[in-house]
C-alpha cells in the first residue's frame, strides 16, 4: 500500500538541484499514485543501479536525501521506502525520482582494475529524492525500483548518537587492498560500537575523483548500504588523474543539501543531527585566495546565525589538517582558530595528514577548560598504505594531546596506518575513541577521551 507521499518543496535560482524534486501541479495524491504505478511499470526488472547513497537533509530528524545513478534508458526509476520493522513492506511509500543526464566523468583518463590505462565510460542518469516528513529516531529501509538490494538509514532525534568517522582511504581499484583494509577497521569499530547511527568522512575516499569507476567501487562497500553517509570533499575526490579537477565529481556522486554558498551548492553544505549543527567546507576552493577563504567564513557565520535556536553545539569539518602530525607545526588551525573562538565551535574535524591528532580544548591559542573552547581533531588514514609517520612534536606540543600513526612502513616513505574514530555525542559530552589495526593485525582502541561540552551560545568565561 502506498500512502502519505512526502512533501515536495520546489527550489529556485542557486538552490535548484540538478536532481530537482518532481512537482506535478494540480494533481491529487490519488492521481499521482496512479501516475507512479503506470509510469514505473516500465522500469527494467534488472536495471543497473549504482552509486546509491543516503545523505543528510538539513534536519536529519525528518529529512534525508537519497541519490543514485541509472543507465540512460532507465527513465522511470523510483524510491520505495518504509520503516525497518515493516517486514512485508506493507506500508511502503513510493516516490518518483527526478534525474538529469550526466557525462562529467565520460572520457577521463583512468585505470582499470588490472592496472591498464583507459578512459572512463560513464554516461548515466543522475537521480535524487529528498525525503521529508520522516519520523525522528527511526530506522528506515529503502530500495530503488529495478534493483533488488535493500538499504538502510536512521533518522536523528535521540538525545545521544554515535558516528563512525573515516578518512583518507584513497579507493583505487588496481590496489583492492586499500578498500579491504578500510573495511577491516570499519568492521572492527562496528563490533566495538554496534549502535553507530551514521558514517562521516573528512575526504579522500577515492584516489582520483574524476575516475567514476572508483566511486562505483566505494559506494559498493557495505557501509553505504547500511548507514546515512556524510562527508567533505578532499583533494583526491576533486582531482582527475591528469590536469586539475572539478567539484562536479563530488557533487554528482552525492545528493547533499543545496544550502552552500554561490558556486558551492552540494559541495559545501550544513545539516543538523541531534543538537549539533555540522558545517562542511571545501579546501580546494578556500586555498585559491584569501577572498575565497573569507567567503567560506562569511557563509559559515551566516549559517550559525540563521539556524540559532535549532542546535546547541557546532562542529565544522574540512579536509586539510589543523596541524602536521609529523612535527606539530600549525597548518589550517591558523586559518580557522579565530572563527572557532568567535562562534564557540565545539569540535573541528579534518583529515589529509594521515596522522591521528587530538588537541586539548583550545581558545586564543591557550589550553582552556572543557566547554570553553574548541577541540581540533584529525582522522588518520584507513588504507594501510599511504600513511605518514607521527613524529616528535617540535611545535605546538602544548596544544596536541595525542597523535598516532603506524610505525611499520609500506614503502620507504609511508606507513601502514589502518584506523578510524568513533564519536559518541551526549547532551553534555563528546567521547572519541581511536580504533586501529596494529602491526600484528590486532584491533586496538586508544585515546579513549571524553570532553565535557557546553551549548555554543554559552558565554565564554
Amino acid at each position: 500500500m502506498i500512502s502519505n507521499l512526502p512533501a515536495i518543496t520546489p527550489r529556485t535560482g542557486n538552490e535548484l538541484k540538478r536532481r530537482t524534486q518532481p512537482s506535478i501541479p494540480g494533481r491529487s495524491n490519488l492521481t499521482l499514485l496512479a501516475a507512479l504505478l503506470l509510469g514505473f511499470a516500465t522500469t527494467s526488472a534488472h536495471a543497473e543501479i549504482r552509486v546509491v547513497t543516503a545523505n543528510p537533509g538539513e534536519d536529519c530528524s525528518t529529512q534525508i536525501n537519497i541519490g543514485w545513478h541509472a543507465d540512460l534508458e532507465e527513465t522511470s526509476c523510483a524510491l520505495v521506502y518504509t520503516t525497518k520493522g515493516d517486514e512485508a513492506w506493507a506500508n511502503a511509500i513510493t516516490v518518483p525520482g527526478a534525474s538529469t543526464q550526466s557525462d562529467v566523468f565520460d572520457g577521463i583518463d583512468s585505470k582499470t582494475p588490472d592496472g591498464k590505462d583507459w578512459k572512463e565510460e560513464a554516461k548515466f542518469l543522475d537521480y535524487g529524492v529528498n525525503l521529508t516528513g520522516l519520523k525522528p529516531d527511526t530506522e528506515y529501509k529503502y530500495k530503488i525500483t529495478g534493483d533488488d538490494e535493500t538499504r538502510y538509514f536512521k533518522t536523528a532525534g535521540a538525545s545521544e548518537f554515535t558516528f563512525l568517522w573515516i578518512s583518507d582511504l584513497h579507493g583505487y581499484t588496481p590496489i583492492p587492498s586499500r578498500v579491504k583494509n578500510f573495511n577491516s577497521v570499519v568492521d572492527a569499530a562496528l563490533k566495538i560500537e554496534p549502535s553507530v547511527d551514521f558514517v562521516f568522512s573528512t575526504g579522500d575516499v577515492v584516489a582520483w575523483g574524476g575516475s567514476y569507476s572508483f566511486w562505483v567501487d566505494f559506494f559498493n562497500q557495505p557501509f553505504a548500504a547500511n548507514y546515512l553517509y556524510a562527508d567533505v570533499i578532499g583533494n583526491h575526490d576533486w582531482m582527475r588523474r591528469r590536469n586539475g579537477g572539478s567539484n562536479e565529481y563530488f557533487d554528482v556522486t552525492h545528493n547533499n543539501p543545496r544550502n552552500g554558498y554561490a558556486g558551492q551548492e552540494g559541495v559545501c553544505y550544513w545539516f543538523i543531527y541531534g543538537d549539533v549543527l555540522i558545517i562542511t567546507l571545501n579546501n580546494e576552493e578556500m586555498k585559491t585566495s584569501p577572498e575565497a577563504e573569507a567567503a567560506a567564513k562569511t557563509w559559515a557565520a551566516s549559517v550559525i546565525e540563521q539556524q540559532k535556536g535549532k542546535y546547541k553545539r557546532i562542529f565544522i569539518a574540512e579536509h586539510y589538517q589543523w596541524f602536521d602530525g609529523r612535527n606539530g607545526r600549525t597548518s589550517w588551525y591558523g586559518n580557522w582558530k579565530d572563527f572557532c573562538d568567535t562562534h564557540n565551535v565545539t569540535l573541528a574535524l579534518s583529515g589529509n595528514n594521515h596522522v591521528y591528532q587530538r588537541t586539548h580544548t583550545l581558545r586564543a591559542d591557550q589550553v582552556v577548560a572543557d566547554g570553553t573552547g574548541t577541540v581540533y581533531m584529525v582522522a588518520p588514514s584507513a588504507d594501510g598504505e599511504r600513511g605518514v609517520k607521527a613524529g616528535p612534536l617540535t611545535a605546538n606540543a602544548d596544544k596536541l594531546a595525542y597523535t598516532y600513526s603506524s610505525q611499520e612502513h609500506s614503502n620507504e616513505k609511508e606507513v601502514k596506518t589502518i584506523a578510524c574514530v568513533l564519536v559518541d555525542v551526549t547532551p553534555d559530552s563528546i567521547r572519541t575513541r581511536l580504533v586501529y589495526i596494529d602491526e600484528n593485525k590486532q584491533v586496538q582502541v586508544a585515546d579513549d577521551h571524553t570532553i565535557k561540552t557546553l551549548p555554543s551560545d554559552t558565554p565564554t568565561p
